[in-house]
């Protein structure tokens, strides 16, 4: 009965294209609704106690629990085999620490029974350290997700309006590049912003090109890489321009961020940063509000944990990885997630921390033929290849300037598109020399990290 009714309303769509625009006009007013009471939820949440926002939690992570082992194949086994109690966070605890490997492993045993594979979305991970991973998220989470952005800009002070501007790692037509145009418009409430800049193909000769834009645009909040705002916060300082527009609040996100960074961007638009700090798996969000530049966790969209080698928590003022238990997918849900990061854990209430200093993510740079710095943030990770999902692990290697080696260990579906596809990606917008090289394994470090960039060149680039 019910294929039947699906049947049946894809025929209205098909000879009565115009209902088409009623259905998306009442599902988006619904996701916005959702976004706007996730919003008014967290500003709600700001007055809370220590206690309360605790048992708010506690009581989130419950329920994701009763609803994995309803619905997963992989954590009614997990929870049965470990006689997981669903209501106690020390059996929550026992439960084995999710990693990608894993992941892999069980793609199928932790989707949601209750959703198609047609109703989730695909997404995938550049891979940091080195390990890409692809997986699904039900459609909603990215509401959530939106709303804790806007939650984030309402802490800068946006107002309906006020005009952001983003930058990331994306391709551009080749027409629009000889038209030196290096940015995309968004629709005009756009979360990301309604202007992105493109990261890939700022150069020394060109970034005037992206400051003048800047300043036409006048945006009130800007948002991205720290190395890319760096870059622009720099050329302003040294050609002397005052900004003819008041910056509310700049977000940094994706890399790490030095102080001197960090003052240099500030000096330059006259205003205060805000870090933020979350991944494309949508199982934490972080954020700073003030020049403390301490990051605090919403109670609301995960369970972080910082623990040990071992899996313990660790003390505050020690460094510990990221564990997460995120709330907002439950289409595939990742419990107990290893994140890969490492954090000097300054609180902890539960599952809510704070935290000032974040190890383990970097400005990774390789040096192109010109001298150009290239940052991977940018090239790479912020492009999400299909050939992600076909790479056990990857390794960039540059000894010279120009040219950089790739070890790659290939999964069994890996074939000769995938280099063509990474190739080709790295030609639009840079000028170096790849060589492609297909390893079983790749060394760790003495710590046990897998480096994905070794740069072995020396001196200063621009």
């Amino acid at each position: 009965m019910k294929n039947m009714l699906k049947k049946q309303v894809k025929k209205l769509f098909l000879y009565f294209p115009f209902l088409y625009g009623f259905y998306s006009f009442f599902a988006n007013k619904a996701i916005r609704k959702r976004v706007s009471d996730i919003v008014t939820k967290l500003e709600k949440i700001e007055l809370y106690s220590e206690v309360r926002r605790a048992e708010l939690q506690r009581s989130e992570l419950f329920s994701l629990l009763e609803y994995a082992t309803e619905y997963t194949e992989y954590y009614k086994n997990i929870f049965d085999e470990k006689n997981i109690q669903l209501n106690s966070i020390d059996s929550f605890k026992k439960i084995p620490i999710l990693t990608k490997s894993i992941i892999r492993a069980n793609e199928k045993a932790l989707l949601s029974r209750q959703f198609n594979l047609n109703h989730l979305s695909k997404r995938n991970t550049g891979g940091s350290t080195g390990k890409p991973l692809e997986f699904y998220v039900d459609k909603l989470s990215g509401a959530n997700d939106n709303a804790h952005h806007w939650y984030l800009y309402s802490k800068m002070g946006y107002k309906k309006g006020d005009m952001i501007v983003s930058c990331g790692g994306f391709n551009l037509p080749e027409k629009q590049l000889g038209k030196n145009l290096f940015w995309l418009k968004n629709y005009k409430d756009c979360v990301w912003g309604e202007y992105a800049f493109s990261a890939l193909y700022m150069t020394s000769e060109n970034i005037h090109l992206y400051v003048d834009k800047l300043v036409l645009l006048r945006p009130s909040i800007l948002r991205g890489y720290p190395s890319f705002w760096d870059s622009i916060a720099t050329y302003i300082l040294a050609h002397n321009i005052q900004m003819p527009f008041k910056v509310k609040g700049i977000n940094l996100t994706a890399e790490m961020c030095s102080v001197s960074q960090r003052k240099n961007i500030e000096k330059a638009f006259n205003t205060l940063v805000y870090f933020e700090y979350g991944h494309t798996e949508m199982c934490l969000y972080c954020y700073t509000l003030d020049s403390s530049y301490i990051y605090q966790s919403s109670p609301i969209y995960g369970y972080i944990e910082i623990v040990d080698e071992h899996g313990y928590d660790v003390d505050v003022g020690e460094i510990g990885k990221v564990v997460v238990t995120g709330f907002n997918n439950i289409g595939m849900p990742f419990i107990r997630y290893d994140t890969g990061d490492l954090v000097e854990l300054s609180y902890r209430n539960g599952g809510i921390v704070k935290f000032k200093k974040i190890i383990g993510r970097n400005q990774d740079f390789i040096v192109s033929k010109s001298g150009q710095k290239v940052f991977l943030t940018g090239l790479i990770f912020g492009q999400h290849l299909k050939a992600f999902s076909r790479i056990k692990h990857w390794q960039l290697i540059q000894n010279e300037i120009g040219i950089v080696n790739i070890l790659i260990v290939k999964e069994s579906t890996y074939d000769k598109m995938d280099e063509d596809e990474i190739l080709k990606n790295f030609n639009k917008v840079t000028d170096v020399d790849l060589f492609f090289s297909y390893v079983d394994d790749i060394p760790l470090t003495k710590r046990g990290k897998h480096l994905f960039l070794i740069n072995n060149l020396n001196g200063d680039f621009n």
